[in-house]
Order: C-alpha cells, then structure tokens, then sequence
C-alpha cells in the first residue's frame, strides 16, 4: 500500500499510518514532525519510539537528560535517533529547521532510553551489494538496532541510501511481520518505483509504503536521483524475523552467476 504525503508537511505532527487507520501494520505507527527553529514540542506515548532527525539541529530531552545533536541531510551523514520505551516523555527544542521521523508501537517491556549517533549502531554504514549483480544493487545500509543488541525492542529498524539508477532490497523478499518505507530523493524531484508483490507503485520524496504480511518487495531508484528511506519492521512479540528471498531469482546473488551480455 502507498501513503502519499499531502504536499509539504505543515508545523507539528504529521500522521501517516496510524493503528486505527491502518490495522494490516500491525499496531505500527509512523509520523514526521517538522519544526522551525525555536519551536519546542513535547511526546509521552505508551509505546516503544524511535525518533530519527532527518535533518537540523535539535535538543533532545528525557528522563532528566539532555543533549544536542545536528545532521546535515539523511543522505551525507549517519544516523543519529532517540530510541525511548513506553511512557518516557521526551521534549525536542529545535534549533534550526528541523525533521524528525517518528515511528512507534506497542511494546510493554522495559529497557534504557538510548541517544544513538553512528557508533551506537548495529551498523553504521555498510556498503551492501559491491560485486553482485554488475553492482546493479549497490547500496548503503545504516541498521539502528534489532534484537540482537536491543533484546527487547518490538522493531528492526534502519536507513538505505540507495545509489541512483539501482535497486535495493533485491531480490524480492518476503516476511511474516509488516514494514514501512519512508522515502527521500536527491534532487527532490526525484522518483522510484516500489515493487509490492505482482505491481509496482511509483513514489515520490516524503512517500511512505507499507507491506503487510507476506507481500514481496523490492526498490528501484531513477538514474540520476539517490533514493533514502527509512525502513521499520515490527517485530513479532515471541519471535525472531525470518526473510524469505522469491526463489526463482535467488540466483543472481550466486558469486559465479552470468549476466547478459554473457549468458
């Protein structure tokens, strides 16, 4: 399914998935906030919440700590979020304008909120791809954290910066639990298609596309425009994700696969 924005976000929250409006998300929420500078803003959700600056310089605020952070565009720089439990009350104060991506979902367990910059990351930028498929799916990856270095987080959660005229998160894969792509494009006027199961949706900057349960997926990027987007997966409450790669082109990713103009 595709959330198309509705032109340019205004001041404050911007919905746009919510539980209620979109159950096949499985209680995964996303918004983006958007903020001039010297606009304060103030959150206390009962979920488990990431808040991922997009872009600006902000102060962050909760449980009696403070910090500033910057970051340039999403594209240039790694990742720097505020990954908070349930019930946590966070104020941002911005500094310049700002945009800060919030995804959110019911998650009853406990853990320490956490300020991450690149170094905090699971992975903070990671070229995917080189020397498969003719580098057609060449891409960096910066993976926030999943269960592995978060045990009780409900998301798997990251970016892609996907270099223009390629494909990512190919071949087309498949999982039980749903994820949201939030996307970006270097220039703005840029596009992509996404492939959800037999169609393929054109998207745009600030687009959001969401694949519930068992729909296969992949990306493909116009040339000329880099593509960004935030991925997150809402785990499953007792188990561990398990992708599934479409077996009939499982293939190219073989290290001796031929291509055309070889075949």
């Amino acid at each position: 399914m595709k959330y198309t924005s509705n032109g340019p976000f205004a001041p404050g929250y911007n919905k746009m998935v919510s539980a209620v409006e979109h159950p096949e998300m499985m209680g995964m929420e996303f918004g983006v906030v958007k903020m001039a500078a010297g606009d304060v803003m103030h959150f206390d959700y009962a979920q488990e919440v990431v808040y991922d600056l997009l872009s600006g310089k902000v102060t962050f605020a909760w449980n009696g700590s403070s910090e500033t952070v910057e970051r340039r565009d999403c594209f240039h720089e790694g990742a720097i979020l505020l990954h908070v439990p349930q019930n946590t009350k966070v104020t941002i104060t911005a500094e310049t304008e700002t945009e800060v991506a919030v995804a959110r979902t019911e998650n009853k367990r406990p853990f320490a909120a956490k300020l991450m910059r690149p170094e905090d990351c699971l992975c903070a930028n990671e070229e995917r791809g080189a020397g498969q498929m003719n580098e057609c799916s060449t891409r960096m990856v910066r993976t926030f954290f999943d269960r592995s270095n978060c045990p009780e987080t409900n998301f798997f959660i990251g970016e892609v910066v996907h270099f223009p005229g390629k494909w990512s998160s190919y071949p087309p894969h498949q999982h039980v639990e749903p994820e949201l792509y939030y996307y970006k494009f270097l220039p703005e006027n840029g596009y992509g298609l996404a492939e959800y199961g037999d169609d393929a949706y054109k998207v745009r900057h600030n687009d959001l596309t969401g694949m519930p349960c068992n729909v296969t997926h992949s990306q493909a990027a116009a040339p000329g425009y880099a593509e960004y987007y935030l991925w997150c997966i809402r785990l499953q409450d007792d188990k561990n994700i398990v992708t599934t790669v479409v077996p009939e082109y499982e293939w190219v990713t073989h290290a001796d696969a031929k291509f055309f103009p070889e075949i």
